[in-house]
């Protein structure tokens, strides 16, 4: 297998350093207990979990206030400065590692459950490496060991797919425009942020590419994992073609 491209050469490294706080805003304003509730009820409390492209952590600290061990990896330095801050106002202690997601940093069969929330899955260069982050997923789960996987679900994007959309956050206004590239399965966009204070605009691009179900099955499969369940949202509602989310449960099967 050809080896990848060095990480700095690829902007995926560099969209959550230079984003700064601002993505801090854009992840708080989502339900971070319920997700963690539904994260708890299917991969259980017991082992060590780790919490893949952590970002501030919010996951990871919400996990430990409910008695989970977890480990927080990321490869952006900028958003695990921000966790280390959140993690430590909070009160807890947990690991927080810097890596790529192709090559974990950690020995076989440690983990209990891998986390992997809120579409991180999908930005690394080719489709081959996304596949390489699963072999590591495998190697690094202990024997029947739990991966949760949760993306957009590409059916949705295309069925609902808006050029542009206006959003509010405490501190900007954004405005996204979208294209999709259904021949590299892709969803690119372009976030212009106008800071509310101060008028300074700041765009940021972001591109990630889109899976079905059957895909990610498949994927899976090759990888040593089973898909055995797969959720339309975290209430833990049937996954179907419209769902806009598609949270895959998969175990390992060595």
């Amino acid at each position: 297998m050809k080896k990848p491209e060095k990480a700095r050469l690829h902007w995926y490294v560099n969209i959550f350093n230079d984003i700064g706080t601002d993505w801090e805003a854009i992840v708080d304003v989502r339900n971070t207990e319920s997700e963690a509730d539904f994260i708890e009820s299917v991969i259980g409390t017991k082992g060590v979990v780790l919490d893949l492209c952590c970002g501030t952590a919010r996951h990871s600290i919400a996990l430990s206030e409910r008695g989970l061990r977890v480990v927080g990896m990321d490869l952006s330095a900028n958003l695990l400065r921000i966790a280390k801050t959140r993690m430590n106002q909070a009160g807890f202690e947990f690991p927080l590692v810097r890596a790529d997601m192709r090559f974990f940093p950690f020995r076989d069969n440690v983990f209990r459950g891998i986390l992997s929330m809120f579409t991180s899955f999908g930005y690394l260069p080719s489709e081959s490496e996304d596949a390489l982050s699963l072999l590591e997923i495998n190697r690094t789960l202990r024997r029947q060991g739990k991966l949760l996987l949760d993306v957009a679900n590409r059916d949705h994007i295309l069925k609902t797919f808006r050029e542009r959309d206006w959003a509010e956050f405490e501190p900007f206004f954004m405005l996204e425009s979208r294209s999709i590239d259904l021949k590299e399965s892709k969803l690119r966009s372009q976030w212009t942020l106008i800071q509310k204070k101060t008028g300074q605009i700041k765009l940021i691009e972001h591109i990630v590419r889109l899976y079905t179900f059957t895909r990610v099955e498949q994927l899976l499969s090759e990888a040593g994992l089973k898909a055995a369940r797969v959720y339309g949202g975290y209430d833990k509602q049937e996954f179907a073609l419209d769902a806009s989310r598609m949270i895959t449960l998969a175990q390992k099967t060595g």
